[in-house]
């Protein structure tokens, strides 16, 4: 058998065997509606041919999906860009055509005295996909350049939100020492009882748990409650509230509470604090305003030993909301201008930017957007440099 003729063979073979593969990645619609035991794990490898791409469908959807890990029965999740390019190309890219200076074209343009027109990477990929000699439809999924260009698309055209409810609810705050009407998890149930029948028990994602109301108060159904753990105490504010999850309360059985999961930011065991959850507010697509003459604020730390600050931590700071701090404000942390010891000067400069997401009445809670410095000890001055429009 000649040798050409094996490999149609083998190609054969190949598409004859995965099917599915082919078939999934040749066309992907623009919208997909969620149904009842769909993830965007599964969702990514079905429409983009690989799981580990579901950040590109989330980012495409944060107007509809607040947390990644939560999507709900009759959400429509959008799948391709806004020019309507498919996320899954059927066709390998060609390098896009050198341009001959001394060709017959360029000529005509000299001619006219008119400026060649520059093209996007876009209109050259389109424009060399459809020359003579393409190449056949690839067996082995998307090219990675392609996967970008979809990657970039959802980050450029979603509307900005300055806060987002799962960060509201997950960062925590200080109690500032105040006496908190904390209720009591009882465990997981399955079935529905007020029993649990292990006493360190771990609840799972949807489950059902049992809730103990603080003494002398009452949940009422419907009700959301933020399940935490208190963490260490930092000076004269308080203790860390770390928030674990949220539950919603769907039953009352015998003067207790059975309520059902609906988000999970850590282990949630029974003996774990319950809180009634604050209301989030949108804060819309308004940006930060710089402002000239900032609240100084004192950095605390965050919920332990933190001698490597990263993007994304939660920390805190002395202001809160008598002190004109609200969510969404920006802050920098500044590194102290002095001479040390050995002869060498410090500079007043910026060590890291800070977000505020929650704000009491004494203090804020706030995420690290950007670390310059990571050597950052408490003790060390914020500076607001910009708020949120009112």
């Amino acid at each position: 058998m000649p040798r050409t003729f094996h490999w149609k063979w083998v190609g054969l073979l190949a598409v004859t065997l995965a099917p599915g593969r082919v078939s999934a990645q040749a066309v992907t619609p623009e919208t997909h509606t969620v149904r009842e035991g769909d993830t965007l794990w599964d969702l990514a490898r079905h429409y983009r041919g690989d799981p580990f791409l579901w950040p590109d469908i989330y980012r495409m959807n944060t107007s509809v999906v607040e947390d990644p890990h939560w999507i709900y029965p009759g959400e429509v999740l959008h799948l391709a860009g806004a020019d309507s390019v498919p996320s899954v190309p059927t066709t390998d890219t060609p390098a896009p055509p050198v341009a001959d200076v001394g060709s017959a074209d360029s000529a005509v343009t000299a001619d006219a005295g008119q400026e060649a027109p520059q093209q996007s990477l876009a209109q050259l990929t389109a424009v060399s996909a459809n020359q003579p000699g393409q190449e056949e439809p690839s067996l082995f999924g998307t090219p990675r350049s392609h996967m970008m260009e979809e990657t970039l698309k959802a980050y450029t055209h979603q509307p900005y939100r300055a806060l987002r409810r799962s960060e509201f609810y997950s960062s925590g705050f200080l109690t500032e020492r105040q006496d908190l009407p904390f209720g009591k998890v009882l465990g997981p149930v399955i079935p529905e009882q007020i029993s649990s029948s292990s006493v360190n028990a771990t609840a799972l994602p949807l489950s059902i748990i049992a809730i103990e109301a603080p003494r002398g108060a009452a949940y009422q159904i419907g009700d959301t409650l933020l399940l935490l753990n208190l963490g260490p105490e930092l000076a004269s504010y308080g203790d860390v509230v770390v928030p674990t999850g949220l539950a919603r309360v769907i039953d009352t059985v015998q003067g207790r509470y059975v309520a059902n999961l609906v988000a999970m930011y850590g282990p949630i065991r029974n003996g774990q604090r319950v809180l009634p959850a604050e209301k989030f507010t949108p804060s819309g697509e308004a940006h930060a305003v710089p402002v000239t003459d900032g609240v100084h604020a004192t950095f605390l730390g965050g919920t332990g030993r933190q001698d490597l600050k990263a993007p994304q931590m939660v920390v805190f700071l002395d202001k809160g909301r008598r002190d004109g701090v609200s969510a969404g404000d920006l802050f920098e942390i500044r590194r102290r201008a002095e001479r040390l010891p050995d002869g060498r000067q410090l500079i007043n400069d910026v060590m890291a930017t800070l977000q505020v997401v929650h704000v009491r009445e004494r203090t804020a809670t706030a995420r690290l957007i950007n670390v310059l410095s990571p050597d950052i000890a408490p003790g060390t001055e914020a500076l607001q440099i910009a708020k949120l429009p009112s």
